[in-house]
């Protein structure tokens, strides 16, 4: 038998996001009889924690601090010596890394500690961040290989950190085909009298829920059987929550925090909407379109690689508030079209973005690294 390869997937943190969710599809579905799978958080254990050791072969958490800025750069180096001791101890023979600290952090200690196969991936297009831009382009001479979730994200890396095309490839998203023949326990239940919208993300300037905020204060005029619920946690929390207090929205907006049971969650709601100023290719839209939902979301790089508009989903200008309120209207009016947006979603997300492919084009780049010299 063959010595089975070993990966050491490095992540910032395991609480409940996209990136950790799809890590642990991943980790799931990978053959076992040919890798031995371990992780690394860099952060405190997250809500998904538990999720992921069951996963795996080995678990290690740094308990870094959840802050950013100046606290995250004081860390660095404690960080930077304990993942290199750690995979001294471990010994991978592939690192394969998961958003912006883990890859900068994953790619110095893995070269320091001899692994010659490392794997960046960039799960998102981070729009005026001149400094991650800058750390990136001078430390991609570490890194095997880049993946990116899109075409958007690949062709963005390469335009931020000039890197050759040929060092950067896509594996886009993939999710579970089977969820809609599924049931999933609720944890709340919603008043389906009600029109019921969604907006699931961490609660950051990029996902646009004031985007979203001011268009439901167009909307409530009109439409008093609105409720909008905002699933996630971050550090615009207080501040929208005092948005809402101020426009008098109180009423129609319900802060839910983080779920580890989202399909659920997802199945309540009437509309899922993504406002995302920028995004990558968001989980939260293929797991909507595949659970048969209609969406309606920002006309982005990224979300565009997946959707059409008026055919599997609705799509409006980033930020513009009055279209994506006649959007809602639309849908709220036409119940007809919003049933066939959502069939027409998860007919589309089975057809080209099961979870399958996508691992099997990362096993795949695994044995390929695997194989060279």
């Amino acid at each position: 038998m063959e010595k089975k390869i070993t990966i050491l997937y490095i992540i910032t943190s395991t609480n409940v996001g996209g990136t950790e969710r799809a890590l642990l599809e991943l980790i799931k579905r990978i053959d076992r009889t040919q890798f031995d799978i371990l992780v690394c958080s860099l952060k405190k254990e997250g809500a998904f924690s538990e999720k992921i050791k069951q996963e795996t072969d080995g678990f290690y958490c740094l308990e870094l601090s959840e802050s950013g800025g100046i606290l995250a750069l004081l860390s660095f180096i404690p960080a930077l010596i304990s993942l290199f001791l750690l995979i001294r101890y471990t010994k991978p023979d592939i690192i394969h890394s998961f958003l912006f600290r883990a890859n900068i952090i994953g790619r110095l200690a893995g070269r320091m500690a001899g692994v010659k196969k490392i794997i960046s991936s960039i799960r998102v297009i981070e729009a005026n961040k001149p400094f991650k831009h800058f750390l990136d382009r001078n430390t991609s001479s570490l890194v095997t290989v880049y993946t990116a979730v899109s075409e958007a994200v690949r062709n963005f890396t390469i335009q931020q950190t000039g890197l050759s095309p040929d060092k950067i490839i896509t594996i886009q998203n993939g999710i579970d085909c089977s969820l809609a023949e599924r049931t999933f326990p609720g944890e709340f239940k919603t008043n389906k009298a009600k029109v019921n919208i969604g907006l699931f993300g961490r609660l950051d300037k990029q996902k646009g829920h004031l985007v979203l905020l001011n268009a439901v204060k167009k909307l409530i005029s009109k439409e008093k059987e609105i409720r909008v619920f905002f699933f996630g946690e971050g550090p615009d929390e207080d501040n929208l929550k005092e948005i809402v207090m101020q426009k008098g929205l109180s009423e129609y907006i319900n802060f839910m925090g983080v779920t580890d049971n989202i399909y659920s969650c997802i199945l309540q709601m009437d509309i899922i909407a993504i406002p995302s100023l920028w995004e990558g290719l968001p989980n939260i839209l293929l797991e909507s379109m595949v659970l048969s939902k209609p969406v309606i979301a920002s006309k982005i790089d990224g979300i565009t690689e997946v959707v059409t508009n008026n055919i599997n989903a609705l799509l409006f200008n980033p930020g513009d508030e009055n279209e994506l309120s006649e959007n809602i209207q639309r849908l709220i009016y036409d119940k007809n079209f919003a049933y066939k947006l959502g069939a027409n979603a998860r007919k589309h997300v089975v057809n080209n973005f099961s979870i399958d492919k996508s691992v099997q084009k990362t096993t795949e780049l695994y044995f390929d690294l695997s194989y060279e010299e």
